[in-house]
């Protein structure tokens, strides 16, 4: 993975960014309107996150029963490290309950937020497999339980299942291609393009089993680290956000409340994809 010790994304602009002319003003022709339908269908927001579905969806029963004789439980409360930079990895996670952020540390001391974690999905297998310390950190963003498999039985499940193998080098090609888009997106997007493509992003991994509204609770600095810019100017943008009702708010949980503002977010990203 590319490093970002140091690193100043190029597309944050001065904290004084005013609020943006709505496209939603403009009056669309009913061939545009046709036109922008299957624009919003073709965006692939799935370059831009993981997609390691839950492993127990895409294993055989066999290759399950195996790994399940390994799985030791783990509990971690939030704010524990599930593992560190640059420590060798002793096994692969999967986690069963809540979420996880992983993330850098700036020079400055400051979290670059790289991705978040959900229900289902495996991490930790790519420095193992490849033989090399954790690239980033993985903290518990809420009460998590997750399921560990030691590196020794899981290299075995790996060399008796093509299934696993096979998975697993779908999983690695995706996480390649969420790396240098995260990276891209960090550098070439404004704030607010950034923005608004994380908050479609965790409308996606936040909604559960694709019902309205959904409710994204994320504290504002994490929102901030995922996006790459200050707290203030983070405020200032939701501000905007919530008076032009692309988005409800409460407390620190942000509300898409159904399909029409989604689309709204999408159209603000015309041209993005």
């Amino acid at each position: 993975m590319a490093r970002l010790r140091g690193f100043h994304p190029v597309g944050i602009s001065n904290d004084r960014e005013k609020p943006w002319r709505l496209i939603d003003n403009v009056c669309f022709s009913k061939p545009a309107k046709i036109a922008w339908r299957i624009f919003c269908a073709a965006m692939d927001l799935s370059r831009f996150y993981f997609i390691n579905n839950s492993i127990g969806e895409l294993l055989s029963g066999d290759d399950i029963d195996f790994l399940k004789q390994s799985i030791v439980q783990k509990h971690y409360s939030k704010g524990d490290n599930i593992y560190s930079e640059g420590v060798y990895p002793k096994g692969v996670f999967i986690l069963d309950k809540g979420k996880i952020k992983i993330y850098q540390e700036t020079f400055e001391g400051t979290q670059q937020i790289m991705n978040i974690h959900v229900q289902g999905e495996i991490i930790g297998y790519r420095p193992l497999l490849c033989g090399d310390r954790y690239p980033v950190t993985a903290t518990a963003m809420e009460e998590c339980r997750i399921s560990f498999i030691p590196k020794k039985q899981f290299l075995l499940a790996l060399d008796k299942s093509s299934r696993l193998s096979n998975m697993l080098l779908k999983f690695l090609s995706n996480e390649f291609t969420v790396w240098v888009n995260t990276i891209s997106n960090l550098k070439h997007r404004t704030v607010k393009e950034r923005l608004f493509l994380n908050l479609l992003i965790l409308t996606e991994k936040y909604r559960a089993k694709k019902k309205w509204p959904v409710e994204i609770t994320l504290s504002r600095a994490d929102l901030a680290a995922l996006i790459g810019t200050s707290n203030e100017t983070l405020a200032r943008l939701l501000k905007i956000l919530r008076d032009e009702k692309y988005i409800s708010v409460r407390g620190r949980t942000i509300i898409i409340q159904g399909p029409a503002q989604e689309e709204r977010i999408q159209k603000s990203l015309n041209g993005l994809f």
